[in-house]
């Protein structure tokens, strides 16, 4: 007579049990997949937002090669405009102390769809005496484009009365640039930050057919 064989009795958990652990350990399976999906999603989305909302990289003086007039030409333009923009390479405290500041000279073309030309960039410091012209040859702003030229806080050679002079150029029928300084300034625990926005000179916009 045949000997039946005798199976260890974990051997006949696993057979009875053994459907039943394929299908939790598929459904492990899928859900570790799904989680480890969203996580990484979750991490790009997060990588994404540190690219856009992350620390803004440090200034550097615009390389002028890029903003070049192409066609443009701007002999041609109908509308010239000259903007005076005040600047404080310092402003008074408690007496008479000076407080240092930096000075961001903002351009900024407002028009969605035409470019506009900057003629030139001159900075002057409190008696009037020309401290620094900024372009040798114009250059072109493209729609809703802006440029920023930087003072450093150490540059104390405008003084509480600087100022800049910007000449703008383009076709009738463009909005006017926004021409603004911005002045910050941070001594230990202290700091002032304020703005000043441009003023057209009188008999601002001329035109050439006048």
């Amino acid at each position: 007579m045949k000997r039946e064989t005798e199976y260890p009795a974990w051997m006949l958990w696993l057979w009875e049990k053994g459907p039943y652990l394929f299908i939790v350990s598929g459904l492990f399976v899928l859900l570790s997949i799904i989680g480890l999906f969203f996580y990484l999603n979750q991490r790009i989305d997060q990588v994404g937002d540190q690219l856009r909302y992350g620390k803004p990289a440090n200034y550097e003086r615009p390389d002028l090669t890029a903003y070049a007039v192409g066609d443009m030409d701007v002999a041609a333009h109908p509308v010239q405009q000259m903007v005076y923009v005040p600047v404080y390479s310092h402003v008074y405290y408690e007496g008479g102390l000076a407080f240092p500041l930096a000075a961001t000279l903002s351009i900024r073309n407002t028009d969605p769809q035409r470019s506009v030309a900057v003629k030139s960039i001159k900075y002057f410091d409190t008696e009037g005496k020309l401290v620094e012209s900024y372009l040798d040859q114009p250059i072109k702003l493209a729609a809703l484009q802006t440029i920023e030229f930087l003072v450093v806080g150490q540059d104390i050679s405008g003084g509480s009365g600087a100022n800049f002079l910007v000449q703008w150029s383009s076709e009738r029928g463009v909005n006017e640039p926004l021409v603004e300084a911005i002045m910050v300034g941070v001594d230990g625990p202290r700091g002032i930050s304020f703005g000043r926005s441009g003023i057209k000179t009188p008999n601002a916009i001329l035109s050439n057919s006048d």
